[in-house]
């Protein structure tokens, strides 16, 4: 066998392996920090294919006991617009307001009168 052939064959080995690794994937995380330390935010896709958002945090309470979980794994939040924050810079518009008409407004008070 030429080297030519021990590359290709090495190649077709590592495509197989690769494809092998993707069929079983069943999701990712993707490392994270806030302001209550760092996490793990990810999905994994269930029995149907659909997609399911998760978050992973460290056990707090583990402490000394060896049959605590290391981490726990939760359901991510979804967030509502009320939740977001979004910074925009102050900024003054002028709006035109429509005048108001009194007149017609007196004139329905008097008919009801």
């Amino acid at each position: 066998m030429n080297t030519q052939q021990q590359q290709d064959n090495t190649n077709a080995e590592t495509k197989q392996k690769s494809n092998d690794w993707s069929k079983r994937e069943i999701g990712a995380l993707w490392k994270r920090e806030g302001k209550s330390g760092k996490y793990l935010s990810g999905y994994f896709k269930d029995e149907l294919g659909e997609q399911v958002e998760i978050v992973v945090f460290s056990n707090k309470f583990k402490g000394e006991n060896a049959k605590a979980p290391d981490f726990r794994v939760y359901l991510s939040k979804e967030i509502t617009p009320t939740q977001a924050t979004v910074k925009i810079p102050a900024k003054t518009v002028a709006v035109p307001v429509a005048k108001a008409k009194v007149k017609q407004v007196e004139e329905v008070e008097e008919d009801l009168l």
